[in-house]
């Protein structure tokens, strides 16, 4: 029976590369199938992977964090705040505002 051997170096390299934690923030873009901007009825509100703009006339936010569960993405902005946002479809969202307790109902903005 044949046994490959790794040296230690490569052996130690996979090891760590195995145990790294994944990435919170921000996350690869076509794991927030939500990025882009959405018609939400009272605002235009846009979103990237490093922040949260709420409307045309607001600065944008940093996100200071993701987490996503049951396809309800949960987002920790710079201030504080969160929001949450459930992908209903590839042109439809649901916003929350877990601050507030508003939400809205939002269509993909083309282009």
């Amino acid at each position: 029976m044949n046994r490959t051997v790794l040296p230690p170096a490569l052996f130690a390299a996979l090891f760590l590369t195995a145990c790294q934690a994944p990435p919170t923030s921000p996350r690869p873009t076509d794991q927030l199938p939500f990025m882009g901007r959405w018609d939400c009825g009272t605002t235009t509100m846009t979103f990237t992977p490093e922040t949260y703009q709420p409307s045309a006339d607001a600065p944008p936010m940093t996100i200071r964090g993701f987490s996503t569960q049951n396809r309800v993405t949960t987002m920790t902005l710079d201030d504080g705040a969160v929001i949450q946002v459930q992908s209903q479809n590839d042109n439809q969202i649901s916003w929350l505002s877990e601050s507030t307790g508003d939400s809205l109902a939002c269509k993909r903005v083309a282009g």
